[in-house]
């Protein structure tokens, strides 16, 4: 969400993101944002939970999201499409079942430098509203089928 809704480059120092956003004010806490690969990677956390959200909201609903399952739905597929770039390009590595954890684990206990690390994720999706075809989710090769 930081990376697609919010238009973030989180390959970005966090003040390098916070000096682009100066001024801004289409969303409440512009400046202020708090995590990025490189601060992750200077802190040593080499593992998160990624969270796919698209909230989907009826029309007479006055909190934020999206009109419609689909929209939502896309949403995701959008914010899993950044997951998959950053995993291309080396920045990110999908961790999917514990032989993976615990070698991802191994490898940032033992380096001494992680600034090239690759950082972890474990996939999540906050609700299912966006859930327009369970086929679809469990099919062979999409990133979540694993688990």
């Amino acid at each position: 969400m930081n990376a697609m809704e919010w238009n973030r480059d989180l390959t970005k120092s966090v003040q390098a993101i916070r000096d682009r956003e100066k001024g801004l004010t289409d969303k409440p806490d512009r400046e202020r944002g708090t995590v990025s690969l490189p601060e992750m990677r200077k802190g040593r956390v080499g593992l998160c939970v990624a969270t796919q959200i698209a909230r989907y909201v009826g029309l007479d609903n006055p909190l934020p999201g999206w009109h419609s399952q689909e929209q939502a739905w896309a949403q995701t597929q959008g914010q899993l499409a950044w997951y998959q770039t950053m995993v291309a390009r080396g920045e990110m590595t999908q961790i999917t079942n514990a032989d993976q954890l615990s070698a991802h684990l191994k490898l940032w206990e033992t380096a001494e430098d992680t600034s090239s690390l690759p950082v972890g994720f474990i996939l999540s999706l906050e609700g299912a509203d966006s859930f327009t075809n369970w086929a679809v989710w469990k099919k062979p090769g999409h990133m979540a089928s694993a688990q």
